[in-house]
């Protein structure tokens, strides 16, 4: 059976929101339990039932990369909440369901 894998990301570099919505996309292959300690978050990551060594390792290495693809989804959102906002209170005023006229 295979092992556990620890990783360890800084809080300054990754958020806990993150690394949360890697582990939900990663749950068929692998089990993360997830804890923050000295502005680290650790995240052990345990096989799926009936998974072997080999696509295990492929699960830890398919994790690490959606940590990073969901941190830069993270930081792309907030760059751009103020123009999809914009764009938005637009496209609603022109539809005619605010009131008063």
């Amino acid at each position: 059976m295979p092992v556990s894998v620890l990783l360890t990301f800084d809080e300054q570099a990754y958020c806990v929101e993150a690394i949360q919505k890697a582990a939900y996309r990663s749950m068929n292959s692998l089990v993360a339990d997830i804890a923050i300690r000295d502005r680290q978050i650790q995240c052990t990551l345990h096989p799926a039932l009936g998974r072997s060594d080999s696509a295990f390792d492929l699960a830890v290495q398919e994790f690490k990369k959606e940590v990073l693809d969901q941190q830069l989804r993270l930081k792309i959102k907030a760059e751009t909440e103020p123009v999809r906002n914009l764009i938005l209170s637009i496209a609603f005023s022109r539809t005619g369901l605010q009131g008063g006229e």
